[in-house]
């Protein structure tokens, strides 16, 4: 097997179980190239781990395994497998729940690879080419190990010679709805990079639901095809959805349908964030909870926005018209914006703007999305809600 040799000084993090191989730590190695396994050396030749190459961030590729003597074959992946079945035990048995992350990425043990179950339906996401190079190991895997009606891929690297898209089982009639605490949702399995549902979100939307909707008037920014709305909805005053895509309106009208919500008897706007905030305060519109969830990063004909940037901003243009006493969900999957970080910002923002609040509730992942105790990048989903005190 080929070999990587770190720096001198840097085996402490992998010794300890840091997941992703720094290319910045590797002194020397062979010739390496996408899918290769390699042993990860001390600069003594003391083994640490056996690693693919895959590409992605910063990284060369992944540990899989920490003992030198197991073989990476299709047995390997059947037994990661099976162990991230077991850990989600409770999703299937879990009544108004049939839509869960079956295996997460390094949480599970195979950096750059997600397994997501959509009532049956799987999805598989790889991350890099060289993961996509385990890949006839890992269906042969997945055929032994898990009972589904079809299976479905996308990639996240560029490679115009592989299609993301089908791959065997009963294909489905698109959308699919799946259903999630009680709530339906569309659900396209081959139409571009997302699906319709984020469903790292699922306890935040309960939370939404169950905690601060009832009888209050609720702004969802961003909203993509509306789910914050719709599972709102059931005991909201009124749902609000804000987003810049046209396409955004027709897939939220269906998820209001799909519950049996007149989708006219809500709001719906295709607009620019922050040209809502203008419109919604020329017209004196005032909600009870508002929903910010912007995307990492994104662009229009106007200008551009970065979460690390400009999230201050959205958080200030939301104030007027958010009522006293009312809450904001604020939320972020940049792993680039820490915890701390994202705590310190909202704090800052609202100190300097003189506001009185408390920070009702931190959220991060659901334990379907299985994270690295060893990676800090991993927990990359941060929901806050905030409210405003009299």
């Amino acid at each position: 097997m080929k070999t990587a040799i770190l720096n001198k000084g840097k085996e402490t993090k992998y010794l300890n179980q840091y997941p992703l191989i720094d290319k910045a730590d590797i002194f020397k190695h062979d010739q390496l190239k996408d899918g290769d396994l390699f042993k990860l050396l001390t600069d003594s030749n003391q083994y640490i781990a056996t690693c693919y190459v895959g590409e992605e961030h910063k990284g060369l590729g992944y540990v899989l395994s920490y003992d030198e003597d197991e073989p990476i074959n299709q047995v390997f992946f059947e037994k990661r497998l099976r162990e991230a079945i077991e850990e989600r035990d409770y999703f299937y048995q879990k009544e108004g729940t049939n839509a869960f992350r079956l295996f997460n990425s390094e949480g599970d043990g195979i950096g750059g690879l997600t397994i997501d179950n959509y009532d049956g339906h799987l999805l598989l996401t790889w991350y890099s080419k060289g993961v996509y190079k385990l890949r006839y190991q890992i269906l042969k895997a997945i055929d032994e190990v898990l009972s589904y009606k079809s299976i479905y891929e996308k990639t996240r690297f560029k490679d115009e010679a592989i299609q993301s898209g089908y791959v065997k089982g009963e294909a489905p009639e698109f959308p699919i709805v799946i259903e999630e605490n009680f709530t339906y949702y569309n659900v396209h399995l081959n139409d571009g990079p997302m699906t319709g549902i984020f469903l790292d979100q699922k306890e935040v939307r309960k939370k939404l639901r169950d905690q601060y909707s009832e009888n209050r008037h609720v702004l969802n920014l961003f909203s993509y095809t509306g789910a914050f709305s719709v599972i709102a909805a059931e005991n909201a005053a009124s749902t609000t959805s804000v987003d810049l895509a046209n396409r955004s309106r027709a897939l939220t009208e269906e998820n209001f349908g799909l519950n049996a919500i007149d989708p006219k008897s809500q709001y719906i706007y295709v607009m620019d964030t922050f040209d809502f905030y203008n419109y919604a305060a020329r017209h004196q519109h005032v909600y009870d909870t508002i929903v910010i969830d912007p995307p990492s990063f994104a662009r229009n004909k106007k200008k551009t926005f970065s979460v690390l940037k400009d999230y201050p901003a959205l958080i200030e243009g939301a104030l007027p018209i958010l009522n006293e006493g009312g809450t904001m969900l604020l939320c972020t999957n940049s792993s680039a914006f820490p915890l701390k970080q994202f705590k310190k910002m909202i704090k800052g923002t609202l100190d300097e703007l003189e506001i009185d609040y408390q920070l009702d509730e931190v959220m991060g992942l659901p334990r379907d999305f299985k994270t690295n105790p060893h990676y800090k990048p991993s927990k990359y989903l941060k929901a806050i809600f905030v409210t405003l005190l009299h």
